[in-house]
């Protein structure tokens, strides 16, 4: 992949969900354009390392706490200097089938996946500069869900309708909503139970909806922030709903 390095030169932008995954790939790649970053999550600790890999600042944030957001936003506008972008990438998947998802897990997902990117949303808008751009991860799933995932599916698309009240409300807000599909190399899987994961491995293979190869995490974190800079720089404009989709190689579909 060939791409100007100082394309995102100066731009401030705050990362929330940074701890692992895409969140840190974004911000690593934010970094090597030239971007002023501060990271945001629960694990501090890989945080820190973070930060230190790649100048910047890193700040403890659990989204499920409005007071701790409206604390930790305004405290990384004042290490950035500013404010030009935001990128929400928390998320939490239960797994369960739909009948053993409990109160407490279905109110979980939707703490952090909808009412989560709201409050991070409205926390910034305040201190986002003119040109500000905020980009929220969704799921490239929404409306198709598939088994033993309801309470994700349902809270990010619950999430596509936030962002669209957000847009009818703040027709000056740039919000990109990026449907993100299969990803290598994430911690989606962290925790979950092994068993049921083969059960639900095999009916996504069945019915279609698990690809044979998923997207590298550096070209969807690439993607990811390639689009905040697009927007920065083209303010007019703005691409507010986009799907990433993995791309299977011409090899596996000669199989």
């Amino acid at each position: 992949m060939t791409q100007d390095l100082s394309d995102a030169k100066g731009l401030r932008v705050l990362i929330v969900g940074a701890s692992s995954g895409i969140g840190r790939a974004v911000a690593v790649d934010a970094a090597r354009r030239g971007a002023k970053v501060a990271v945001a999550a629960r694990r501090i600790e890989l945080l820190d390392e973070l930060a230190e890999e790649i100048g910047g600042v890193a700040f403890e944030l659990d989204v499920e706490q409005t007071a701790a957001i409206n604390r930790v936003v305004p405290a990384a506008v004042e290490a950035l200097g500013g404010l030009d972008a935001v990128v929400f990438t928390s998320t939490v998947v239960p797994f369960a089938h739909i009948e053993d998802t409990e109160f407490a897990t279905w109110v979980h997902a939707f703490s952090i996946n909808t009412i989560g990117a709201s409050n991070v949303l409205r926390a910034a808008r305040e201190h986002l500069a003119e040109d500000g751009v905020v980009l929220i991860a969704s799921s490239q799933m929404v409306g198709r869900p598939r088994a033993g995932v309801a309470a994700y599916d349902a809270s990010k698309a619950a999430l596509d309708e936030v962002l669209r009240s957000w847009r009818n409300e703040h027709p000056d807000l740039a919000v990109i909503r990026v449907g993100i599909g299969p990803t290598e190399d994430t911690e989606i899987l962290r925790g979950a139970d092994r068993e049921l994961l083969t059960e639900l491995f095999d009916r996504w293979t069945t019915n279609g909806q698990l690809p044979r190869k998923m997207s590298e995490l550096d070209d969807v974190a690439a993607t990811l922030f390639s689009l905040v800079s697009m927007a920065h720089a083209n303010p007019s404009v703005v691409p507010e709903s986009v799907q990433l989709t993995p791309r299977i190689p011409r090899a596996l579909l000669d199989d």
